[in-house]
């Protein structure tokens, strides 16, 4: 089992700074919508003995968030893990969103996959394999552990397409993703048919009591959403 967690609201969000490598801190509207996650998961291990480890992100708003789950759980211990960090944003890191507009080099077009937005920055495919390599490296099965990982939108984007079979070349081409917005939760694991599933996917169910946030999602029309 694989709970797969992005951390809340963070300062470089209402600040308006650049995300990345851009070490903010949970805002405290983040640390709620973290605590509501972990209050409600903790519904789920209620009276069972399961073995779980809890890995973060080496982030300020990643292990935050992570050691809010981790006492709320009452798991002792959160490893953290810069492999798990969001892709590099290179020179941009600490700079107000207007201030990185100065640096930002555009993309020839919304597929590259070896292009650097920013000076010292990863590419696209970098950051994938980065990702993929650290669990490798630091010999974390994703497959024979119950892990708990706390991190950010890209590195819990590239964990779930590895885990469906796909190379990031496979997600350009294919033109896939999935959102992962602030506190959501997504649940991968091994079905009875030995298939990799994705038994939940970016859930904030614990952020509404009525509806499901349909309109939060960021839609890249404003024709799909557009009330009538």
């Amino acid at each position: 089992m694989i709970i797969l967690v992005r951390h809340g609201e963070a300062t470089h969000h209402t600040e308006h700074l650049t995300g990345g490598w851009t070490d903010s801190e949970l805002t405290e509207r983040g640390r709620e919508q973290i605590r509501k996650a972990a209050l409600r998961l903790a519904g789920d291990f209620r009276g069972r003995k399961v073995s779980l480890r809890i890995l973060s992100s080496d982030l300020k708003r990643a292990r935050e968030s992570a050691r809010i789950f981790a006492d709320v759980l009452r798991v002792e211990n959160v490893e953290t893990y810069a492999f798990l960090r969001e892709k590099n944003n290179g020179r941009a890191a600490g700079l107000t969103e207007s201030e990185a507009r100065l640096l930002y080099d555009p993309p020839a077009s919304l597929r590259e996959l070896d292009h650097r937005n920013y000076p010292g920055g990863e590419t696209r495919r970098g950051f994938f394999q980065r990702t993929i390599a650290g669990f490798r490296k630091e010999d974390i099965s994703l497959e024979r552990e119950n892990l708990l990982i706390v991190a950010h939108k890209g590195t819990i984007q590239n964990i779930i397409f590895h885990w469906l079979g796909l190379d990031i070349a496979d997600v350009n081409r294919l033109c896939f993703s999935v959102d992962i917005l602030p506190s959501s939760v997504t649940v991968l694991g091994i079905n009875k048919w030995k298939e990799h599933a994705v038994f939940l996917l970016n859930d904030l169910s614990h952020l509404h009591t009525d509806g499901y946030g349909v309109f939060d999602f960021k839609y890249g029309s404003v024709d799909a959403v557009r009330q009538k």
